[in-house]
């Protein structure tokens, strides 16, 4: 099967652990033929977004990506938001896909996916990255820019879609309360852990091996957390709250391994904290290596807002911490994992303590509901395969 994914709605980024790197990624491992579509926003240095030249090329996993600039009609100055681009169409007309699949749908060329399917008829299965967490937070952007323009564009488009697929279930509220997408058409796609790239390999050995790497104990209890490091994730509050507790020899032999690159914000808190030596700073750590992070930990701790690593973790079988968010709760799939309200001071001193406490009894808990259940449930082979069925 031929199968374009569309990435106009926002960035692409190479090399990352994104649904839009790991889908194509697998779907080509299947024996389809696959090609991106995708904008020229990426990230710059890890941290900053930005914009590279148009271009086409082979990615790292030997799928073809083609960068296409914005439509110069368009005034520079609303470019980022109308996301109308240059040769569209012309690419869909030279690969004639057997599926089109659209990650996240706030862009104005899904009208003209929309001309060529009504010209072509092709199955369009749209997921969405959007909430009210990351998205429509001021009033012109909740309800001018998605409200009324981006919804004007879905009401055209949505008899053409088969299926649209939140990322998370408060997505699929998005999509019914600001853009009116019908409920029935919609099915959760869960992100998760790349199982393909660690088939064969021993959990037990990878465990010890990235532990001595990195000066960890194998019978310490470890703690791990990490991506990008901005004000919202709170990663920085937990490794003051660690380190002081550690300094005072409350939570034993607790370790935190930390990875992933800080913004400037995140940094100059950093170095205002006295941070203990059972801190493992990484820094930044390539997608495909993460898996050995969270094979060598004992739990995941997650204390802002919501990313990818959340899912990825509980695939990898990982007991979890994460802060409260609405419409989260296909994250527990039976006792795996704990749910904070905030992340102050004082309630992550509260969580060490009790985390650390009877040699980590409760570490031990979530971890074994994770381990049986989490690797069936967030399965990237098996989500894959969902996305294009």
């Amino acid at each position: 099967m031929r199968i374009a994914h569309v990435c106009l709605a926002a960035f692409y980024i190479d090399g990352f652990g994104y649904q839009e790197n790991i889908l194509p990624r697998i779907h080509r491992k299947m024996g389809h033929d696959v090609m991106i579509v995708a904008s020229t926003e990426t990230y710059l240095d890890r941290t900053q977004l930005g914009y590279v030249e148009p271009s086409s090329y082979i990615n790292e996993d030997g799928v073809p990506v083609h960068r296409l600039p914005y439509a110069s009609w368009v005034p520079k100055l609303l470019q980022a938001k109308v996301r109308a681009y240059e040769g569209v169409e012309k690419l869909l007309e030279e690969f004639k896909p057997d599926l089109i699949f659209v990650h996240d749908v706030q862009f104005w060329d899904f009208l003209t996916i929309r001309s060529y399917v009504l010209r072509r008829p092709t199955p369009v299965y749209a997921d969405c990255h959007t909430d009210y967490v990351n998205s429509a937070r001021g009033f012109v952007s909740r309800h001018l820019l998605h409200g009324l323009f981006y919804r004007a564009i879905l009401r055209r488009v949505s008899p053409i879609v088969q299926r649209f697929l939140p990322t998370l279930p408060v997505r699929g509220d998005f999509l019914h309360e600001v853009y009116g997408v019908d409920r029935a058409k919609m099915e959760l796609l869960p992100f998760g852990a790349d199982d393909t790239q660690t088939e064969g390999l021993d959990r037990s050995q990878v465990r010890r091996e990235a532990r001595a790497g990195w000066g960890i104990p194998d019978d310490a209890l470890l703690f791990v957390t990490g991506g990008k490091l901005d004000l919202r994730k709170n990663i920085h509050t937990l490794i003051d709250r660690f380190s002081r507790a550690k300094q005072r020899g409350e939570i034993g032999n607790a370790h935190l391994l930390v990875f992933g690159q800080a913004t400037p914000e995140v940094q100059v808190e950093l170095d205002g904290i006295d941070i203990h030596d059972d801190v493992h700073m990484l820094g930044w750590t390539p997608a495909n290596e993460i898996y050995r992070i969270f094979w060598a930990g004992d739990l995941a701790l997650f204390p802002g807002t919501h990313s990818v690593l959340w899912e990825e973790a509980i695939g990898h079988g990982l007991g979890t911490i994460f802060h409260h968010w609405r419409g989260m709760d296909h994250l527990d799939i039976g006792g795996n994992t704990r749910i904070i309200d905030d992340a102050s001071p004082e309630t992550l001193d509260r969580l060490l303590s009790e985390l650390t406490a009877d040699d980590g009894a409760e570490v031990k808990r979530l971890s074994a509901v994770a381990a049986q259940k989490g690797p069936r449930v967030f399965a990237f082979s098996a989500i894959a395969s969902k996305a294009i069925e």
